[in-house]
């Protein structure tokens, strides 16, 4: 009777990365009419937002923003101290070998460095020079043979396929809205300079479709008081929130790496129960980028022969993504600011930020080192009526080691790295202390290339016939397996185990030298 070959679609995902680009945004920032005169900056902060990934023979084309907000020193106003902020559309391609219209890719950005000139009182030019890696995977489907009827002389050797899938880049947004009560002593308040937030404690779980991410928001409200003589002044907020995005056939052997941040923060002076100006409606916008892992083991056939008629095996080469393992780690990291020359002494230090910049991902024996620096900012109140406010700026250095068994520095690493709290003390009224927490989320996938046999059937060519039975003693060579010998001398594995049972505690385990007594068989 004919071979009868069951099959079972199987999908590849494949795995690629280009080299990193950069790109510059340059653009004006206009005053409000509300605002008054800049007399001088204070701080400036940026961040860059991809809003659109899209793919096409060839290149990878994304889009988005340059988020830029300045606080500064107004000139001739009441309001001292002011806040603005603007948007900058980016737009620019990658060009690659191997990516297609249904390529699945992510972009990540980084922000390398920006340059704030003073144009005249109305009017800041920006530049800032943005790093731009891009990272894709291409999904194939095949029908590998599983098993083998319609010959019971046919040997086969079946195993297992680790394949990992990918899907590279969800994005999403949501907003969490909080009404945010004054704690018991702070002053009224009269103008909110900057509202800001910061997440930590981020976690994200995949369950029944949707990936679930959760988190605390740091929120530092900084404002003019109400008292006589108008000081500024500030509170921080510890706020919750949480969120559900749609990711198709999650489930919870499913695993997500989470890129989130605060992309818009706006905040409205509110009444407490009392009537008081006491209360700030916050609105956060998260942005959220979501990667999905997932993997499964699959059983196929890797390869067959007949005892008694020749078998031609069709195989189709495919390249594809094992799942080689996942670490996180945290670590704690010092540094120390200080005031420079010019700038007068700290009073009192109203909140740290900061944003990290990864310098170097490699993995030996064991072992994925990811060194980078964290850019760290101090705002404080400065014993100077004018100019009370200061921002004092310092890098953190960090080098963090993730152990993942067996990693080489073959493999592909997609590191994310997060600042996940932030403390500080002053040492003195010109130096001060940062302590970040930083969290490392590493997972590392493992690009393979093999031979998939997909048709199986009996060969018309008489020449494929082995030759008729007979005695050999066989040594074996380095890299011998039983199965190749076996299928070598038209034999079976157990027959050879059999024969040489006094030789053989382990079919898995022959070793250069052993000499074996294999009988062909008769077709």
């Amino acid at each position: 009777m004919p071979l009868e070959a069951a099959t079972e679609k199987i999908t590849l995902n494949s795995r690629g990365s280009g080299e990193n680009v950069q790109l510059l945004t340059e653009g004006d920032m206009i005053v409000p009419d509300i605002n008054p005169d800049i007399y001088q900056i204070l701080k400036a902060d940026e961040d860059v937002v991809i809003d659109k990934v899209k793919t096409e023979q060839g290149r990878i084309n994304f889009s988005g923003r340059l988020l830029v907000s300045v606080l500064y020193y107004g000139r001739k106003s009441e309001r001292q101290i002011s806040f603005m902020k603007a948007e900058f559309s980016i737009e620019d391609y990658i060009v690659s070998d191997g990516i297609t219209e249904d390529t699945d890719a992510d972009i990540i950005p980084e922000i390398i460095h920006t340059d704030y000139r003073l144009v005249n009182d109305r009017k800041i030019n920006v530049k800032a020079v943005t790093g731009v890696k891009a990272t894709w995977s291409n999904s194939d489907t095949v029908e590998a043979v599983k098993s083998v009827a319609g010959d019971d002389s046919l040997q086969t050797k079946t195993g297992i396929m680790n394949t990992g899938n990918i899907n590279e880049h969800i994005t999403e947004e949501f907003t969490v809205r909080e009404e945010l009560k004054l704690p018991a002593g702070k002053p009224d308040i009269a103008e909110i300079l900057e509202t800001t937030a910061e997440i930590c404690h981020r976690e994200v779980r995949a369950a029944d479709g949707l990936a679930q991410v959760k988190g605390d928001f740091k929120i530092c409200v900084m404002y003019v008081s109400t008292d006589e003589e108008f000081t500024i002044d500030s509170a921080e907020f510890s706020v919750p929130f949480s969120g559900s995005i749609d990711i198709p056939k999650a489930d919870d052997d499913m695993f997500c790496m989470v890129r989130m941040k605060p992309i818009n923060v706006n905040a409205d002076i509110a009444a407490d129960s009392s009537g008081e100006p006491r209360a700030v409606d916050v609105d956060v916008t998260v942005g959220v980028v979501i990667k999905s892992f997932s993997r499964k083991s699959n059983t196929i056939l890797e390869d067959a022969y007949s005892l008694s008629a020749p078998v031609d095996i069709t195989k189709k080469d495919v390249e594809y993504i094992e799942l080689y393992g996942r670490n996180k780690a945290q670590g704690t990291f010092r540094g120390s600011v200080s005031t420079e020359a010019k700038q007068p002494d700290m009073m009192q230090i109203v909140k740290v930020w900061g944003n990290i910049r990864n310098g170097r991902v490699n993995a030996s024996d064991n072992i994925i080192n990811v060194d980078g620096t964290a850019d760290m900012k101090l705002m404080n109140i400065a014993k100077d009526d004018n100019t009370p406010l200061n921002v004092i700026e310092t890098s953190i250095p960090f080098s963090q080691a993730i152990e993942i068994k067996g990693v080489n520095d073959s493999m592909s690493l997609d590191v994310v790295t997060e600042i996940e709290d932030i403390s500080f003390s002053m040492l003195s009224e010109k130096e001060a202390e940062i302590r970040i927490t930083v969290s490392f989320d590493v997972v590392a996938c493992e690009n393979k290339k093999c031979g998939i046999i997909v048709d199986i059937t009996e060969s018309e060519n008489p020449q494929d016939c082995p030759a008729s039975g007979g005695a050999v003693i066989y040594t074996v060579k380095k890299g011998d397996t039983l199965w190749n010998i076996a299928k070598k001398y038209h034999t079976t594995v157990d027959d050879i185990v059999r024969l040489n049972k006094n030789k053989i505690d382990n079919p898995d385990l022959i070793y250069p030298g052993q000499r074996f007594l294999i009988l062909k068989k008769f077709v």
